[in-house]
């Protein structure tokens, strides 16, 4: 098995040195900290505290094992809270000073749907998902439960604390109030904490009117309760009475956000909508509010947080890009860009360490640069597939999608140069670029790997020897030999020129998922779904040497001069290993990722590696020697 022998000195350490993503999905996941400076949000499993400014600024907190649902940040700044899907639905509450976890609440199962801290912070509610059903408030402090209850709403979607429960003369009482809203139903969350009781009291909806609501906010003197629906509509509830009072319209597809804000006269609130807008409304009294400016954004906005001077709004999109708003007039700051679904590939063009290519499940190639982790270009390859592998050099980048389409850009304006359709039934699976540009190889599902000529745009060859999917081609410096991996356990190398197969090396038991060759030609690595590392030389028959592992490797990538190899799978973590002497070392683990990682390469000068995955996050890791 893997052995950790004593370090010498100069092998290779990994560092997380940058995480490009957010689990946009979910609402309220990213916010403004109170200090003003810094925001808190979470990609996949991992809560990131960033600079607003300074984009090489990251803190990771990790402690979370499936996708980070929803986030809290405490008014005062000191705490902020995060709960999970999953298995181990736990609420983990942080502290923003030292970003350690400070409890882990472990009660609930299955999900955890919403969380908001007291008007004084000094409790936390967290409402399950619609399996769990349970709420419970903690004592931030103590880490104690203070009480808990049955959901209600079912499912509750959104809870915001709602300062002390009033008496008719409106004054406050020894009860915590905390609103919640889901389906068709707003309720109030009466706490008392001397009994340890948690009762909820519905409100009264006005007339006939039915809406869904999905989010909450209370204008500043906690007298009306606002409420935004499906419809795209506010709901103004008066807490006097806790009845429904009017409707104003606001946006199409639902308001999925608002914050208030508070104003000498009267009402004041940036709403956000499914269709993309945002809107400020005013009024003297929210009964009152009309609409005073809207613009539109690139997609829904899925989280909204207001800075402490309330001077902007920081707005994400479901499209991965984050704006910052100004509340004034509207004027937009598109802040940063992130992938926003599943990532399925990483390439780095040739010879280009500052840059680098991912494909997104949500059918976008992008062009990173690694200077500033800002997308240069985001390009897309349609509506009905995702993009599965891409390689690319300075000048184009070419992309095969899972419908069996190449395409191909130019690296500068991000300018479709062209396409070939069907090139592999069930879609493409590898591609890689000649040293000399002339031709394009591609590897398909169903087992075949093709050559494509850049300028006709014509099949040249056709090598079918696998049978099952093609899992990856690499070409050799000459461009005249290639090398394929597929899961039916076979490592194939090709004369291109005579289109004849050279040699063949066969896995016993299982497919074979990625390879690395070095630079001497002769030397491959192959890892897969046998759990093992297997050391190749091309001439022999027999493995040169097989090394067990704890993990189905899925990719795995060999820096130039053939010292180090990093690997990554199932496992949801990096290793590098030592592979210059006959005993294989890791000599380094990173751990990041919440999901399955599908892919990741070191750059070409060897100086960092970038890994992606099912996460939606890309991992940027600095290497030191």
């Amino acid at each position: 098995k893997q052995t950790f022998l004593p370090r010498p000195l100069h092998v290779m350490s990994i560092e997380l040195e940058h995480a490009v993503g957010c689990n946009v999905e979910f609402k309220r996941i990213c916010h403004i900290h109170p200090n003003g400076r810094d925001y808190v949000k979470a990609v996949g499993g991992v809560v990131i505290v960033g600079d607003l400014n300074d984009p090489h600024a990251q803190v990771f907190c990790r402690g979370h094992d499936d996708f980070i649902t929803c986030l809290a940040v405490s008014h005062d700044g000191r705490l902020f809270a995060s709960g999970q899907q999953g298995q181990n639905a736990d609420v983990i509450l942080w502290s923003f000073e030292s970003k350690m976890q400070l409890n882990n609440f472990q009660e609930q199962d299955h999900g955890i749907d919403a969380l908001a801290f007291s008007h004084d912070d000094r409790f936390l509610i967290s409402c399950g998902d619609i399996v769990d059903q349970r709420v419970f408030v903690y004592d931030t402090n103590s880490g104690l439960i203070i009480a808990w209850a049955q959901l209600f709403p079912k499912p509750t979607i959104c809870v915001i604390a709602g300062g002390m429960v009033r008496d008719i003369k409106r004054r406050e009482t020894h009860e915590y109030m905390f609103a919640a809203c889901g389906g068709k139903t707003i309720s109030m969350w009466h706490l008392d904490v001397q009994r340890g009781e948690l009762v909820p009291h519905q409100v009264g909806s006005s007339g006939k009117q039915v809406r869904e609501y999905i989010c909450l906010t209370y204008s500043h003197d906690y007298e009306y309760l606002l409420a935004g629906s499906t419809t795209g509509d506010v709901a103004i509830v008066l807490m006097k009475n806790r009845v429904v009072q009017t409707f104003v319209h606001v946006c199409g597809g639902g308001v999925t956000n608002m914050v208030c804000m508070p104003s000498n006269h009267g009402a004041r609130i940036v709403a956000v909508g499914g269709d993309g807008t945002c809107t400020i409304l005013t009024g003297p009294t929210p009964l009152d509010m009309r609409e005073e400016r809207q613009i539109r954004l690139d997609g829904p906005i899925s989280s909204l947080s207001l800075s402490p001077d309330t001077s902007e709004v920081l707005a994400v999109s479901t499209f991965g890009t984050s704006f910052l708003i100004r509340t004034k007039d509207l004027s937009v700051k598109p802040h940063s860009q992130v992938a926003p679904g599943a990532l399925y590939d990483i390439a780095y063009p040739a010879g280009v360490s500052d840059h680098f290519l991912t494909c997104c499940g949500d059918s976008l190639v992008t062009l990173w640069d690694a200077n500033d982790y800002s997308a240069k270009l985001r390009v897309s390859v349609g509506t009905r597939a995702h993009p599965s592998a891409v390689c690319g050099t300075e000048d184009i980048f070419v992309a095969g999608s899972t419908d069996g389409r190449l395409n191909c850009w130019d690296c500068q304006q991000g300018q479709n140069l062209w396409h070939i359709d069907n090139t592999h039934k069930g879609g493409v699976t590898s591609v890689k670029l000649s040293s000399n540009c002339r031709f394009v190889v591609s590897g398909g599902n169903e087992g075949e790997i093709r050559i494509w000529e850049l300028k006709t745009r014509e099949m040249i060859s056709h090598l079918k020897e696998h049978n099952a999917r093609v899992n990856d081609v690499k070409l050799f410096p000459n461009d005249q030999y290639a090398i394929s991996v597929s899961r039916d356990r076979c490592l194939l190398t090709w004369d291109l020129r005579s289109e004849k197969r050279l040699t063949a090396h066969r896995e016993r038991h299982g497919g074979i998922n990625c390879m690395a060759i070095a630079s001497n030609q002769t030397t491959v690595i192959t890892s897969g779904q046998e759990k093992t590392m297997t050391t190749w030389d091309l001439r022999m028959a027999d493995p040169v040497r097989v090394i067990d592992l704890d993990e189905e490797v899925i990719s795995c990538s060999l820096t130039a001069d053939d010292q180090y190899l990093a690997t990554c799978g199932t496992g949801q973590v990096v290793k590098v290993w030592d592979v210059r002497n006959e005993q294989a070392v890791v000599t380094s683990m990173g751990s990041a990722h919440s999901r399955t990682i599908q892919k990741l390469s070191f750059s070409p000068d060897g100086k960092q590696i970038v890994s992606v995955g099912l996460d939606h996050g890309i991992m940027v890791w600095n290497c030191y020697t």
